[in-house]
């Protein structure tokens, strides 16, 4: 035992020299270590922020020897939803849309029809209802209505049509009051309604009563004004006077106007001459065809019209429709209308104006 303990210490002693040498060795490369750090952070000192912070009242960038008094002041910035834009940058951004954009005034085309319906006596609605869409007409301009009739069904017929053309406006104008319903003219739109009123005309006797219907519609930002009518069928004294009434109020009316109707009198006669004096006959200027609408079997004369006048207002295209459901045929007129206000950006399909709501009724 004293022999193993003696052989020991003398390994003690030859181990011990040898430690303390690795530990002088760890702690000067430690002390190396940290002289390198210490000599590469005075060498290169940390980057400074890439963007500069702004501050109200200072200005921001990167420092510089020369004195603050030579600096030029920095742009000031705005706050723009919490980016910072220069306003230089809005400027120009705000110039720029305004060059882009553009208003213009352009043209648009829309279709026009006629029809004396005959209170759907000669024929279904249904009936009726297939020549206005075959017409592709986008305002319908309507005589001998009925109002909820019960001789006809007690159906509103303007609105009936109104709602089975697509949900469009309607209007009615009240010339004769029966004990269970009326009847009148009425006017069906794809426009909006802005808005429509019935005036009577000059009467004689026990002559039936007429009224003038004016409807007033907004064609993508242009109101124009359509009037639809029937004369007397008895006198050419009473129809003489309900073309001048009518002739004044559309001499009151600066719109682009349609008159439309049946007239009960033929071309080049008293009332069509004091009518065509302040309108043009959409039949004359761009018809083709034979004109005659009555009666609808074996029509022999003109007496249905689509007359047009006003600003901007140009008859295309006219065609009496061979259809049936009525003892008269429907007049088709194409118009071009202009004043069309638009704004076009950067090749942008044109914007068209908001419209007013579409009201629908029966007026007196």
């Amino acid at each position: 035992m004293e022999e193993q303990g003696n052989r020991g210490a003398r390994e003690g002693k030859r181990l011990g020299p040898a430690v303390s040498s690795v530990d002088m060795v760890v702690t000067l490369v430690a002390v190396v270590v940290v002289l390198a750090g210490l000599s590469v952070s005075l060498i290169f000192p940390p980057d400074a922020p890439d963007t500069p912070v702004a501050h109200e009242g200072r200005r921001t960038g990167t420092a510089s020897a020369a004195p603050a008094a030579d600096l030029p002041p920095a742009p000031s910035a705005t706050d723009t939803g919490g980016v910072l834009v220069p306003p230089l940058a809005m400027e120009a951004e705000r110039q720029s849309a305004q060059l882009v954009c553009q208003a213009q005034i352009g043209t648009t085309q829309f279709t026009a029809l006629s029809y004396n319906i005959k209170s759907a006596r000669a024929g279904s609605l249904d009936r009726l209802l297939g020549v206005m869409q075959q017409s592709k007409a986008t305002v319908i301009l309507l005589q001998e209505v009925d109002y909820k009739r019960r001789s006809t069904g007690s159906v509103d017929q303007a609105g009936w049509f109104a709602e089975r053309l697509g949900g469009w406006g309607s209007a009615f104008g009240r010339n004769v009051t029966f004990g269970d319903g009326l009847y009148g003219t009425a006017v069906v739109s794809k426009y909006p309604i802005v808005s429509s009123e019935n005036t009577p005309l000059p009467n004689i006797g026990r002559a039936q009563p007429r009224g003038l219907l004016h409807v007033v519609i907004n064609v993508e930002g242009v109101e124009v004004s359509i009037y639809s009518t029937h004369l007397d069928n008895t006198s050419a004294n009473i129809r003489t006077a309900q073309a001048s009434r009518i002739s004044s109020i559309l001499a009151a009316d600066p719109r682009p106007k349609i008159l439309g109707g049946d007239m009960n009198t033929w071309p080049n006669s008293g009332p069509e001459r004091i009518l065509s004096s302040r309108l043009s006959d959409s039949f004359v200027v761009a018809g083709s065809g034979g004109g005659a609408t009555h009666p609808a079997g074996h029509p022999r004369t003109r007496i249905d019209y689509l007359l047009y006048g006003g600003p901007d207002l140009t008859a295309t295209s006219s065609v009496v429709m061979p259809a049936g459901g009525s003892d008269h045929l429907p007049v088709r007129a194409d118009f071009t209308l202009g004043g069309i206000k638009t704004e076009k950006c950067s090749g942008d399909a044109k914007a068209k104006p908001r419209d007013p709501a579409t009201p629908s009724g029966t007026v007196d």
